[in-house]
């Protein structure tokens, strides 16, 4: 029967605690869900802590205060016993949970798999310590009596690896190393004053005589009342208490040890946040001033000195004397004044070093350095492979205060600001090219629209042009114009130089041609007054050679003219090949009357299948790969090769003869232009 008994004893022992267990269960839930999505910072969770174990204190004296004790021995407790443990149970597994749940934030802290994973273990063996201790419920006082020893292994395992789970989640500590240092002095106050409290609640659970309650507990202890109540939620509570008491502690005396290094750990982190602002820097386009602003304000910002300028020196503006552009912590006028700011320049951009002036009261450059507080001064070099682009001066206000560290320290940020300005400089011609690339694409588009957008159609000749320029704009022109009667003057000019300025005396070029054309066809007429109108704009050193005729395209009589320009190619259509001379002077080349005693007109009479081609020499002194000309002869030839075809078919011919002779990377030169007439005779063309 005493088997029996006891047998029916450890089965009601199991399902009151297996209720227990879910009951609390819930209670662990519970707490976890209503602070999972805070993000309290170390400061608010130690607060968080003593809010909670005050309250938890004041309860537990409260509760012990109801009378009711536990009765002599094998004597079943009062009813009122029960309700006590019961309150006490809650309260402590309460605030148990809420230590557990708040330091486990910290614990967390940039969480990484094996944070993860003794966190989790330590929760574990917590909860493997409670059921081992579920059959001594009724046996604490003798854990040997009628237990079997290999549960009080068992047990006794699971306690010491929660201690040693304990450890290695207590030195978990990453968050104090990130931790501001108002914020790790906050945390350091209040982790004091939790762990106070902390030890406040294991004694007042295991010895409240101790802190003076006898007359308020009357002895009775609260462990006795948790013992009563559940050993196994008795385990969980005194461990998990134990945790928050460890990790508090360690918490502090780790602030405590970091105290010595806080001004190093800002200073690194005012340098990462300079850092970061010179990535914002690099990627926006950023005005002068703003980057001087940052190059002077990064190493005062970052602790390595006390003021800081930026000297430039902008050869530009014709002054020899470098410039105080930017000041930090100081006026630029000041340090103008107090210190020689040529002479210090002068020797950091000429041996592109670092200056150090670790005691300006010895050095000449500096004045009065006691008074203006500069009495450290160093002078570092902006310099890229080319040249110096400024000197930064950093000073502090004791002798001797720039160690190597603060050196290289400052060295980094002068390097950084050397690669900001460059990029900077560099960002601003790239804008510069791109917008005057635009501008040159809007004067090309200008350009081309000045050139005839389509040949005049006679059903005597054929006609074929282009004219490519070398460069985004040229200053080859040619155009072609009707003039009443069957009377075509045509036109083929080159402006020395290339570039803008050529284009500009081509535009002009093209409205003096329809201009004077009509009023004055004849070729010698014609390039007279084309020399006096654009021969007073032209500059000294420019001049404009141009070829110029009037074709009778109903009898096939030509008349040409040329001021400087090269020969007119003429085919006959035996393939008789010539170069048609005649002299004159280059538009511009004199003002007087020397250009028109000089100006020589031809005439010929064009026969059927005749053609002539009027270029620049962008098409004769194209060279190869071998810097060989392409010259008259490769001219000729193609012109009599190719004879047979249309105006449009020799041009193509000459173009591609060209284009292959310059071979597969080809680069013009100078403007090419080419302008191909073909009579055809005074039959239609079908």
């Amino acid at each position: 029967m005493g088997g029996v008994g006891e047998a029916a004893l450890m089965s009601t022992n199991i399902l009151y605690q297996a209720a227990l267990v879910l009951c609390f269960l819930c209670l662990w839930i519970t707490i976890a869900q209503a602070l999972e999505n805070s993000r309290p910072t170390p400061a608010q969770i130690f607060w968080h802590v003593i809010l909670t174990i005050i309250p938890a204190c004041l309860l537990i004296i409260l509760i012990l205060q109801i009378p009711g004790a536990f009765l002599e021995e094998n004597l079943p407790a009062a009813p009122i016993v029960h309700v006590k443990s019961a309150l006490l149970s809650m309260v402590l597994a309460g605030l148990s949970f809420i230590l557990m749940q708040r330091f486990g934030h910290l614990v967390r802290f940039r969480r990484t798999r094996r944070s993860e994973r003794n966190w989790y273990l330590l929760l574990f063996f917590f909860s493997l310590s409670s059921v081992t201790s579920a059959p001594f419920h009724h046996h604490f006082e003798d854990l040997s009596s009628n237990i079997d020893a290999t549960l009080s292994i068992f047990l006794l395992l699971a306690l010491v690896t929660s201690v040693i789970f304990i450890f290695l989640n207590t030195v978990r500590l990453a968050w104090i190393i990130r931790l501001p240092v108002k914020r790790k002095m906050g945390a350091l106050g209040l982790g004091i004053v939790s762990v106070c409290f902390t030890v406040t609640t294991l004694l007042l659970l295991f010895s409240p005589d101790v802190l003076a309650l006898n007359s308020i507990t009357d002895l009775s202890r609260p462990f006795e009342f948790l013992i009563f109540y559940s050993l196994p939620l008795t385990a969980i509570i005194v461990l998990c208490i134990t945790f928050g008491f460890a990790y508090a502690l360690t918490s502090v005396l780790s602030l405590i040890f970091h105290l010595p290094t806080i001004g190093d750990y800002q200073r690194s982190v005012d340098e990462m946040a300079a850092i970061q602002a010179l990535t914002v820097l690099v990627r926006e386009v950023a005005d002068p001033e703003k980057l001087y602003h940052w190059v002077v304000s990064t190493p005062v910002e970052s602790g390595r000195g006390k003021a800081a300028w930026l000297t430039i020196q902008d050869l530009d503006s014709g002054s020899l004397k470098p410039q105080i552009v930017a000041a930090h912590n100081i006026e630029a006028s000041l340090a103008d004044k107090v210190c020689d700011v040529s002479a210090i320049h002068g020797e950091s951009a000429g041996t592109r070093a670092l200056v150090s002036i670790q005691n300006t009261a010895a050095d000449r450059r500096i004045q009065n350095g006691k008074s203006n507080g500069i009495l450290s001064l160093l002078a570092i070099p902006l310099a890229t492979r080319t040249e110096v682009l400024g000197t930064l001066f950093v000073s502090r206000d004791v002798a001797h205060a720039f160690e190597n560290e603060d050196i290289e320290s400052i060295g980094i940020f002068a390097s950084q600001a050397t690669l900001v300005l460059e990029n900077a400089r560099l960002l601003e011609s790239k804008i510069e090219r791109e917008r005057l690339a635009s501008e040159l694409a809007i004067a090309r588009g200008v350009q081309q629209r000045l050139l005839p957008q389509a040949m005049p159609r006679f059903a005597t000749l054929s006609l074929a042009a282009s004219s490519t320029p070398a460069h985004e704009v040229g200053g080859d022109y040619y155009d072609l114009l009707e003039l009443g009667d069957g009377k075509l003057a045509f036109i083929v000019a080159d402006v020395s130089g290339k570039g803008t300025s050529a284009a500009f005396y081509m535009a002009e070029m093209q409205g003096i041609f329809q201009a004077v054309a009509q009023i004055a066809p004849s070729p010698h007429d014609f390039l007279c007054h084309v020399n006096n109108a654009l021969g007073r704009s032209l500059e000294k050193n420019v001049f404009v050679t141009a070829i110029y005729g009037i074709l009778d395209c109903n009898t096939g009589a030509i008349s040409i003219a040329r001021a400087g320009h090269p020969p007119v190619a003429f085919v006959d259509v035996n393939g008789d090949a010539m170069l048609l001379r005649s002299g004159g002077l280059g538009i511009g080349l004199d003002r007087g009357d020397l250009f028109g005693q000089t100006l020589e007109v031809k005439e010929h009479v064009f026969n059927p299948g005749d053609l002539i081609a009027l270029y620049t020499d962008g098409v004769t002194e194209s060279r190869n790969s071998e810097g060989e000309e392409f010259g008259y002869d490769h001219l000729l030839q193609c012109l009599q090769s190719s004879r047979y075809e249309r105006a449009q078919g020799v041009h193509d011919a000459v173009r591609q003869t060209v284009d292959q002779f310059m071979g597969p990377e080809k680069k013009y030169d100078d403007d090419l232009t080419l302008l191909i007439i073909k009579w055809h005779g005074p039959e239609p063309v079908i």
